[in-house]
């Protein structure tokens, strides 16, 4: 990988780090609000399952940004380290072009294939 390149991927990866990070803030912001007018609402079963549910997607989507954030802050260490862009597996470098579709990639196309299906739940979320 040239110096080039690395930059270009350096860029992508702090790009995608403050979006995450902005996503996380928000998601914890709007979950930690009380209800408008800070009274409790009147709400009938229906939807009281509704803000439950609502409540549950926020949750979801909150860990599902949080988990990628982990991944861009741990590709931006290995590239500071200087092992980034290689597999994790195999050691051979990760092509660029799968590195510009996801920055924070560990491994190469085989072995991204073989985790995910080792780790079948991992994918799912």
């Amino acid at each position: 990988m040239n110096e080039q390149q690395r930059t270009t991927l350096a860029q992508l990866l702090e790009r995608r780090r403050t979006e995450l990070q902005d996503n996380v803030d928000r998601l914890r912001g709007a979950m930690s609000q009380p209800a408008e007018g800070g009274w409790p609402e009147v709400r009938d079963s229906v939807e009281d399952g509704d803000a439950r549910m609502m409540a549950t997607l926020d949750v979801t989507q909150l860990q599902r940004h949080e988990d990628e954030l982990r991944e861009v802050l741990e590709a931006q260490e290995r590239l500071r380290r200087g092992d980034y862009g290689r597999c994790e597996e195999c050691d051979e470098p990760i092509p660029f072009e799968r590195l510009q579709a996801r920055p924070e990639a560990r491994f190469c196309l085989q072995h991204e294939r073989a985790w995910e299906k080792a780790h079948p739940q991992a994918t799912q979320s």
